[in-house]
């Protein structure tokens, strides 16, 4: 009988143990919220996709290869739930409550009003385009990963990323003047 790899040991007991799978969910939760926080930039939304995914993930646990693959099967359907419900939201007629504040330490000191303009440029780009850029800028993945998460071809990505890089562009490049001396003022 051949050895399971260990990446697959903690999917294996999360199969036969709740315990286990708390654990997974644990050591996916930042990826997997911040994933959707950024697209939609709403708390109640991310808890509500990222809940969603888990419940998806609990229902094919037995389908899961490895560690890895966990990653990328929870990546690709938590990026395909962010279509889905934004595709939704289109039809539906709501008026949004405004989100309170909840109180955080932040580590580390931080531009916000940069990082809220620069949010609302990128969240103005077209849904394929936004998610592109916050796989490759948020997440980091490369290329031929992200192409592997949306199912495209990686010129498509590249072609998709550069075009939103190409419309971000004259959009923010006098954010970080601003950001360091104050508005700009003709």
């Amino acid at each position: 009988m051949q050895e399971l790899p260990a990446s697959r040991e903690l999917v294996d007991r999360a199969l036969l143990d709740q315990e286990a799978f708390a654990e997974l969910v644990e050591k996916h939760k930042a990826m997997v919220y911040s994933l959707v926080y950024n697209f939609f930039h709403n708390r109640s939304i991310a808890e509500d996709i990222a809940q969603d995914a888990y419940l998806d993930l609990y229902r094919n646990l037995d389908r899961i290869e490895s560690d890895k693959h966990l990653a990328f099967w929870l990546r690709q359907t938590v990026t395909r739930k962010c279509i889905d419900w934004s595709r939704r939201q289109k039809h539906r007629r709501c008026q949004p409550l405004d989100e309170a504040p909840e109180p955080g330490v932040e580590p580390r000191e931080r531009d916000l009003m940069l990082e809220s303009a620069l949010a609302a440029k990128v969240a103005a780009l077209p849904e394929k385009m936004r998610l592109v850029v916050i796989l490759r800028f948020q997440e980091d993945l490369k290329l031929t990963e992200i192409a592997e998460t949306l199912d495209v071809p990686v010129n498509t990505v590249k072609t998709t990323l550069r075009r939103a890089l190409d419309r971000l562009r004259p959009k923010v490049s006098h954010l970080a003047e601003e950001a360091r001396y104050g508005p700009i003022r003709a």
